[in-house]
């Protein structure tokens, strides 16, 4: 699926981590912090986990997050339960790896270290002198997520599907998923002043020439320098829900002006629209229910492991660490 302008609709594609970084570490003491069933995770791996767990949800709720109530929960602990947990689950996968001779080929280290190098200049400075992180230091944590990867896997792989129950999750399912999974291409226009924003829809709703109008009205630089045209196609449950629309859009039809956030506004045509086949559909639930079926199989078996494990906290040190908002 393309989309376009993906600054604009996506911030982080991080699963269990994905950052590095470069900078000054000289003020760092990089000491010990909790203690899983013994092991001690260094700040430093700690912070990075805290950074990339602060990013979602920041990612998933905005800047308001701190201000929410979690169930009788800040945001800030919420947030703190949540790296545990992942490093819980983490170090968990390390174990059953090793009991199970589970590991990363070279080639797959490679793809750890190309990761890590990826996303070196994503880091603030302020940020990376806290998570005191450096290449060399997060290789290995990067290669404990793509181990995690392979665990998670190995384990899926165990959880057998019942054929008749995927059949049933078809047959219960399979007009959501082609309304969902139907196709759209788009042409769209994006504004920064309302004011404009609602002369354009204007016009466009009007019958006046969309590719002139995107022309004179898109202020993406690409489109301005040529680079872009406007167009992209997506499917229908993502055009409908990152837009807020509540109703799908049918060819010819014109949407906006849509805020999409302070200061930003699309106008919306659809262009074509490709209904998925019956056997596409058919394709699409069963992966769909199998992949469901494995991660519960799989989410749960990891849970056993993180519960049977003794989280400890070195507090001299916990109550010392930063956060990154």
């Amino acid at each position: 699926m393309k989309k376009k302008r993906n600054s604009l609709l996506c911030l982080l594609l991080f699963a269990v981590l994905g950052l590095t970084a470069c900078g000054s570490t000289e003020k760092f003491t990089d000491e010990a912090v909790l203690k899983i069933d013994g092991q001690e995770i260094m700040k430093s791996e700690y912070m990075v986990y805290l950074y990339t767990t602060t990013q979602s949800f920041v990612a998933a709720a905005g800047e308001d997050v701190w201000s929410m109530d979690f169930d009788g929960q800040t945001a800030d602990e919420l947030v703190e339960e949540r790296t545990i947990s992942t490093l819980q689950s983490v170090k968990a996968a390390e174990e059953y790896a090793a009991a199970n001779g589970i590991a990363l080929t070279d080639e797959q280290k490679e793809e750890a270290k190309a990761a890590a190098d990826q996303f070196i200049s994503t880091v603030d400075e302020a940020d990376l002198v806290k998570m005191g992180i450096d290449a060399e230091k997060l290789v290995p944590l990067m290669e404990a997520s793509y181990l995690y990867s392979l665990v998670y896997e190995s384990i899926a792989a165990e959880c057998a599907v019942d054929e008749e129950d995927m059949a049933e999750y078809y047959n219960e399912q399979k007009d959501q998923i082609k309304e969902d999974y139907t196709s759209l291409d788009l042409a769209t226009i994006l504004l920064d002043d309302e004011e404009k924003a609602e002369e354009a829809a204007e016009r466009a709703k009007a019958g006046e020439d969309f590719a002139a109008l995107f022309n004179e009205y898109d202020v993406d630089p690409a489109a301005q320098s040529g680079e872009e045209n406007g167009e992209t196609t997506m499917y229908q449950s993502y055009m409908l829900s990152n837009f807020g629309l509540t109703e799908p859009l049918e060819v010819g039809e014109i949407a906006g002006p849509i805020q999409v956030e302070e200061g930003r506004y699309f106008i919306l045509k659809v262009l074509d629209k490709t209904v998925p086949t019956e056997d596409e559909v058919k394709q699409m639930a069963e992966t769909g229910y199998k992949d469901k079926i494995q991660t519960e199989y799989t989410e749960a078996r990891i849970d056993e492991m993180v519960k049977a494990q003794k989280v400890e906290k070195i507090e001299a040190v916990w109550d010392t660490l930063e956060k990154f908002h």
